[in-house]
């Protein structure tokens, strides 16, 4: 790992090593971020954080986007320097990293809602210590791969002790899509599942539906259950599982809220299906292997 950048720097910033790696990869693999989204897992406070992005931006590792409005959060995103420094350090593939030059045309609600469920869940394997986030791919990612008919905004595989692994497909909602998108949706996850075809690598999995609330719970729930998608649907709010807290027992699955409405949630993301990756080279290597002296501290 070397200590100085390839590139001269102006202002006297100076790295901060492995952090700066650490989180420049997250970044490349997230696409764009806030500070809201990751400052848990590389510092103690927000305004910590907030001099953290602005160093790397001066060091020409990270850039920002223009901002409507001063009220409205700054968005970040690796630079292509960036990203050629962290493949050499890292050794990563170059196609871990996502280098965009705007985010205009972007649903950053969605971003926003993904990248901070992503943390989440690499908060609650800390915490754990004997679960780990085998991997976590976005959706831009995903559609890279080649698609199985169904591309959800993210995959999670957690393993939970000596466990294979538990398959997760993310599907992020904001309370805006119509039910008839979840029935198609639900529909095709059913026809994969009666098939029995891997999806993404993995022979096993279940799906998880983050909702604003309660009530969409409810919604998104009876939709699934009319295409006999229920059993292997599970749905939480995103408040529920946001900031450390997503492996807690939050989650209804689809067939149980949609019967009895006034229902606990009873389940975790640690309930689901052992899922053997019957391609190796879908899972790849995750981040707290790559990254030296990460301390769990990489996005998968």
């Amino acid at each position: 790992m070397t200590a100085r950048l390839p590139w001269p720097v102006s202002g006297g910033a100076r790295l901060h090593l492995p952090r700066d790696l650490q989180v420049a990869y997250t970044v490349g693999r997230m696409g764009a971020v806030t500070v809201y989204d990751v400052w848990p897992l590389f510092w103690q406070n927000v305004i910590t954080a907030r001099y953290g992005f602005l160093r790397l931006t001066r060091l020409g590792l990270l850039r920002t986007f223009d901002r409507p409005d001063p009220s409205h959060p700054a968005w970040y995103a690796l630079t292509a320097q960036g990203a050629e420094w962290v493949i050499g350090e890292t050794g990563a593939d170059e196609e871990e990293l996502r280098v965009i030059s705007g985010i205009r045309r972007t649903n950053l609600g969605a971003l926003g809602g993904r990248n901070r469920f992503w943390t989440s869940l690499v908060l609650a394997c800390r915490a754990r210590g004997d679960t780990r986030l085998a991997l976590f791919r976005p959706e831009w990612e995903l559609r890279r791969l080649k698609p199985d008919g169904v591309v959800p905004d993210g995959m999670a595989v957690i393993s939970d002790g000596g466990s294979a692994g538990r398959a997760w497909m993310i599907e992020l909602d904001q309370g805006t899509e119509r039910l008839a998108v979840w029935e198609a949706k639900a529909r095709a996850y059913a026809a994969l599942r009666e098939s029995g075809s891997s999806l993404y690598g993995a022979s096993r999995w279940s799906v998880l539906a983050v909702v604003p609330s309660v009530r969409r719970a409810r919604t998104v729930c009876q939709a699934v259950m009319k295409v006999g998608a229920g059993h292997f649907i599970f749905v939480g709010t995103a408040e529920a599982l946001e900031e450390g807290r997503a492996l807690d027992r939050c989650l209804w699955r689809a067939t149980t809220i949609a019967s009895a409405a006034s229902a606990a949630p009873d389940s975790s993301l640690l309930d689901g299906e052992e899922t053997p990756i019957s391609d190796p080279d879908q899972l790849g290597q995750s981040a707290v292997d790559r990254l030296p002296g990460s301390d769990s501290g990489g996005a998968s």
